[in-house]
């Protein structure tokens, strides 16, 4: 969104309906390989756009933002290209999406309309949305968003128009051209070809080529090849869990030797249960009610241990169960290896040497935690740039996709070696502040508290909110945590006390990009039970708040 089009939004908006949130580039990869595995009801060949090491001009973030997708004769089967693409674009209105269709003879040219044909106008679009000035499916009657390339006219002629950014050029290259005043492809083809590489690299002719010459360019496809499953169908409905379990044995050792036949592990590993009723509940019927019972794995890292898998989806299987009885049973089990990726390494022994030792074992318990608990509770903790304490630590899954589309590397995760070992030094003292800095305990939420300061500013007096004594006073009879002790979390009869000795102000301010700012005077306060507290002075409403408690 430009600057301009976000002033728009801030003066249509009210100030207490704005929220700002950082930019989540794993859940906007995750979400678009989604995506791309949903669509392939359109295309069997669908993947998702192949980036260089390098940003293309144009793009403001290394990340894929387009999906690609092979139409070759399937326009016959909606009644043409503009069929086949209306229904695209209201299927993804359905899912609550934008998109911008591009439809050409390769995959350049295709990327080249869908990105620079019609994408200048989602913002404008998405702003009126918002301003609830028209819905997504009546934008759509509106404008379609989509463009095929005119094959009456050649190639040359259709994308002399288009600026030279449409080629996915570098950054380098295309600042050299607009140098020379070259803006446009037009004027780029009328340049010798012979002299554009010696001047400008290789990558200007193979960019050229592929948008106008029909260069070929393959699409790293989702699932290519034949479909990694075993399908058991069953002459009679099983309704004991025991019996599923011996089918799911030998269905997964069978997945497994496959997979070890072209060294392949799974990465995304699905178990479709159909469930019919039985012949007397539908012997007055045309046909069976049939339902379907999904478990659904995502790996930590390539896997094709039957064992391990056959833990997983034990699980899964404990923790929600199919609903089984005498009249609904299991017809057929089908486990399928949706996502496959080699394995970069065989099974070593467990103390083969240092640098592999628990690697395999943690992997696999983190697949177990994150099958049971889900994804988004098995998490690391990562250090960001920001001076809020609260904003200085991100949590993140340790399941989950890479720009590229492959697992996460574990050996970043597991392998990485710490910068320095301590248990083989002498013990290292720090200085008297050093261990004062930061509280060892900080609050999920500040806490709002009465301060009587002097007149420098500095607090005297303390007073605890009275609707947040009951919050942060410890019931009896519970279990504490080792930082939820009488010398660190606050008391009910600690709703005035005095301040012996206050340490500070230390200022810290919000960044001034990442929305209004925040300015805050931080102290460090001795009580008179002898608690150390951390509390700030907010300067924009001069209110005092609890922030964090030293151990």
């Amino acid at each position: 969104m430009t600057a301009s089009q976000a002033r728009s939004v801030l003066s249509v908006l009210p100030e207490n309906q704005l929220q700002w949130h950082e930019h989540d580039s794993q859940r906007d990869i995750e979400d678009l390989y989604c995506l791309a595995e949903k669509l392939m009801e359109f295309s069997p060949l669908v993947g998702v756009e192949g980036l260089d090491k390098q940003l293309w001009c144009g793009r403001s973030l290394l990340e894929p933002q387009s999906i690609l997708m092979d139409i070759t004769g399937l326009d016959s089967w909606y009644g043409g290209e503009t069929a086949l693409a209306m229904s695209l674009q209201r299927w993804l209105v359905r899912q609550g999406y934008f998109g911008c269709v591009g439809i050409g003879g390769t995959v350049g040219q295709a990327w080249a309309i869908a990105n620079y044909s019609k994408r200048k106008q989602v913002p404008d679009w998405m702003l009126q949305v918002e301003q609830a000035a028209c819905t997504l499916a009546g934008m759509l009657e509106l404008d379609p968003r989509f463009e095929s390339i005119d094959r009456a006219q050649p190639p040359g002629e259709f994308f002399g128009s288009y600026p030279i950014e449409s080629l996915r050029l570098s950054i380098d290259v295309a600042a050299k051209l607009h140098r020379l005043g070259i803006r446009r492809i037009g004027a780029l083809l009328q340049l010798p070809r012979s002299s554009l590489t010696s001047r400008f690299g290789p990558q200007l002719l193979e960019r050229i080529d592929q948008t106008i010459a029909a260069r070929p360019e393959p699409i790293s496809v989702r699932h290519a090849g034949e479909p990694m499953e075993s399908i058991v169908d069953l002459e009679h409905p099983i309704f004991e869990m025991r019996h599923l379990e011996e089918i799911l044995e030998q269905s997964i050792h069978q997945l497994c030797r496959r997979l070890e036949s072209i060294e392949h592990g799974v990465w995304r590993l699905l178990v479709r249960l159909a469930i019919e009723t039985t012949t007397l509940q539908y012997e007055h019927s045309d046909t069976p009610t049939a339902r379907a019972h999904l478990i659904q794995l995502g790996m930590f890292q390539a896997s094709r241990d039957p064992e391990h898998l056959l833990w997983l989806i034990r699980g899964c299987l404990e923790r929600n169960p199919p609903k089984l009885s005498k009249q609904l049973g299991i017809r057929q089990v089908n486990v399928q290896a949706a996502w496959t990726a080699p394995m970069r390494w065989q099974q070593h022994e467990l103390f083969e040497c240092e640098s592999l030792k628990y690697r395999h074992e943690a992997a696999k318990l983190i697949d177990g935690l994150a099958a049971r608990l889900g994804r988004d509770r098995v998490v690391s903790a990562s250090l960001l740039s920001n001076p809020l304490p609260e904003l200085q630590t991100k949590i993140r899954p340790l399941t989950g996709v890479r720009v590229d589309g492959y697992d996460q590397s574990i050996e970043r995760k597991l392998r990485k070696k710490p910068i320095h070992d301590f248990r083989n030094s002498s013990g290292i003292v720090p200085s008297t502040d050093a261990a004062w800095a930061r509280p060892s305990y900080l609050l999920n939420e500040p806490i709002e508290i009465q301060i009587s300061a002097h007149t420098s500013g500095e607090p005297k007096q303390l007073r605890l909110a009275p609707e947040h004594a009951a919050s942060t006073t410890p019931r009896e009879n519970a279990s504490t945590t080792p930082r939820e002790n009488a010398s660190t979390t606050p008391r009910h009869d600690a709703q005035i006390a005095l301040i012996i000795a206050a340490y500070g102000p230390e200022r810290i301010e919000s960044q001034w990009w990442s929305g209004p700012t925040l300015r805050r005077n931080y102290f460090r306060i001795v009580l008179e039970s002898g608690q150390w507290w951390w509390i700030y002075e907010d300067m924009n409403t001069r209110r005092w708040y609890l922030h964090g408690m030293f151990d």
